[in-house]
């Protein structure tokens, strides 16, 4: 991994300082590259047949994410949302559209990086809705004892075989090769659960098992579903 410097642009330079990765000045030998295009930073796989991964969130349509938004659902509002496993962030950014205080935490640094590109570019956001991105661990976020109390606590979760149930089979190949399997979603839902004040939504594949038996509610979409685990008291 290493990032492509480009001549007058300063960004390359302080890209590869912060992610602690080489600065180069061509694509040969060095596997996955990070790089400025024209349309923003793109993670790169040369010499494979392979697109340049980019985040672009002007090319969310405001059609879709039905079944999304009515797993998220509730009535008060402004609500908190704290995304665990934020990957590229499409799911966030229609949240925070929907009008949700979005808190999207993403642990890997590159793909950290690239979301954070798109969201200097990304249009504006009608109403109340805002993202906050952290590089951060999601465990170690909930951990937090001045973490305001999420109204929603949202996982989307990599696991081995499936990899995130969202991505195309392009990106979800560039996006395993960085993180690998992560077998912690069993964990973030039981300590999701403990923190959330109205509801905890798992996305998974249509018909992968349940992270726990006793979902509430779920909300069925042609390739994905959505399970949710209501907080104690709370409604529907």
């Amino acid at each position: 991994m290493a990032v492509l410097a480009a001549p007058g642009d300063r960004r390359p330079k302080a890209l590869a300082g912060r992610l602690g990765l080489p600065l180069v000045d061509a694509a040969s030998g060095a596997g996955l590259l990070l790089a400025y295009g024209e349309q923003g930073l793109e993670l790169r796989a040369p010499g494979r047949r392979l697109k340049p991964l980019r985040v672009d969130f002007a090319q969310i349509g405001h059609h879709g994410g039905g079944e999304l938004l009515r797993a998220t659902r509730v009535k008060r509002r402004p609500a908190r949302l704290l995304d665990l496993t934020a990957g590229l962030a499409t799911d966030a950014f229609r949240l925070a559209r929907a009008g949700f205080e979005v808190m999207a935490c993403e642990r890997e640094p590159v793909i950290h990086a690239l979301v954070e590109d798109a969201l200097g570019r990304a249009p504006s956001l009608p109403g109340p809705g805002c993202i906050e991105l952290r590089l951060a661990d999601a465990r170690a976020v909930l951990a937090e004892p001045a973490l305001p109390a999420p109204d929603v606590v949202y996982i989307d979760p990599m696991f081995p075989g499936e990899g995130r149930t969202a991505l195309p089979r392009r990106e979800l190949q560039l996006v395993r090769e960085l993180t690998g399997d992560d077998d912690t979603g069993v964990e973030l839902l039981a300590r999701a659960r403990s923190r959330a004040t109205r509801r905890v939504v798992v996305k998974r594949p249509l018909h992968a098992p349940a992270l726990a038996p006793d979902a509430d509610l779920v909300f069925k979409g042609r390739a994905v579903r959505f399970d949710v685990y209501l907080a104690g008291g709370a409604a529907p």
